[in-house]
């Protein structure tokens, strides 16, 4: 029988890593400079993203990433610290915009929304204090203030990276009552709004007029170190002293976790942080350099399964053409109607089949155990001539 596959090529499951924060910062808390590098180093052999590169990368050249990036001076690592701070908005510094550019033109990597500055300090003067630091979306009383700061952040990564912003994700995952109202009144592809770590949440969807694609975030990039390693939080470390000795069970549930996403079909997402140095001196939860064995143990075992490692972009956008395409078989014709109503180039589906096909002049190839061709397709009605081989 003729289908639509659930995700291009007909791999079994999508994987993306997720980086936050990726900003033009520099927290000088460590003696290795890659561990204070928010991606002001660029790609310079000691900043973090040659770090990634020589650690994961070259181990895994297959991985995506998608960079959450902040466009203006990014306000967590906040200018009261006792460690010295660099930090630069977007267009501030020519090595840092070309870097971005890079990330995306030749690595093909993505640059995704985070906001504009994060957010703010209640009390800049006081930062350590409970509750203090609100997170951007929390900020915005208006939609109306909310879509002009929003798509200003668009605009500037055009105007200054010539990248086009499709997509992004709430600053920590914050939001208020008319957060979902602004994403949708910018028109985004897609958008990350919460952590999906609850199996009914796993699946994407689409929310608004406008129909932005809900993307999810359901698993952790220290999920292998979580019990082990000191994050500087006295209270934390003094109870991991004791839960460290519980990693290998807490291992064991991981690889459950990750196997189930992998084995339903789900997105993998796989959540991180560029830096493990925050400007109070403690470790970012979530950070390549804490995590970098995790991520390996996590890459270790979707290297050996049918994953299909790309973008949030190139997720959601097969998403987006799967959900509003409709297959149809008439005699020796195989058609799909398409209705693109936002109009996007380079719409592709993957159409699947238990034997060898034609469509067209296309022959399909194997691959998970079926029949596939991959199909850019058009607004409308796609007419094709179908045959059997």
């Amino acid at each position: 029988m003729f289908k639509i596959s659930k995700w291009f090529n007909n791999y079994q499951a999508p994987s993306v890593l997720m980086i936050d924060d990726l900003s033009d910062v520099y927290i000088d808390v460590y003696d290795r400079e890659y561990k204070n590098d928010w991606g002001h180093l660029c790609d310079s052999d000691q900043s973090a993203y040659s770090y990634l590169q020589n650690l994961l990368f070259k181990k895994f050249p297959q991985i995506k990433v998608t960079f959450f990036t902040p466009y203006a001076r990014h306000n967590v690592p906040n200018e009261n610290s006792k460690y010295k701070i660099k930090k630069y908005a977007l267009g501030e510094r020519d090595e840092y915009a070309k870097f971005l550019t890079k990330l995306v033109k030749e690595h093909k990597h993505e640059i995704a929304h985070h906001g504009s500055n994060h957010g703010e300090y209640i009390d800049p003067k006081n930062v350590s204090t409970a509750n203090n630091f609100k997170h951007e979306w929390e900020l915005f009383e208006s939609v109306k203030s909310g879509v002009d700061i929003t798509l200003e952040g668009v605009k500037r990564f055009k105007d200054i990276c010539d990248i086009t912003i499709s997509g992004g994700k709430f600053c920590g995952y914050k939001m208020r009552e008319n957060s979902m109202e602004i994403i949708d009144e910018c028109n985004f592809l897609y958008w990350s709004d919460r952590i999906n770590f609850i199996e009914k949440d796993y699946e994407a969807h689409f929310f608004g007029k406008n129909r932005v694609i809900s993307f999810p975030t359901n698993f952790s990039s220290n999920e292998f170190v979580r019990l082990s390693y000191m994050s500087g939080h006295p209270q934390r470390d003094k109870k991991k002293k004791i839960l460290k000795y519980f990693q290998p069970l807490y291992s064991l549930i991981a690889y459950y976790n990750l196997f189930n996403l992998y084995k339903n079909g789900h997105i993998i997402s796989i959540q991180t942080h560029i830096s493990p140095s925050t400007a109070l001196g403690t470790v970012q939860a979530l950070n390549i350099v804490t995590d970098i064995s995790s991520l390996t143990k996590i890459y270790n075992f979707l290297a050996k399964k049918s994953i299909w490692y790309a973008t949030c972009h190139d997720i959601a956008k097969y998403f987006y053409v799967r959900e509003n395409s409709k297959l149809s078989i008439y005699d020796n014709k195989l058609e799909i109607e398409f209705n693109n109503h936002k109009n996007y180039t380079d719409t592709t589906i993957s159409i699947v089949h238990d034997k060898p096909f034609k469509l067209n002049d296309i022959l399909s190839k194997q691959n998970n155990n079926l029949e596939v061709i991959n199909l850019e397709i058009k607004n409308g009605i796609n007419s094709l001539r179908l045959s059997y081989i």
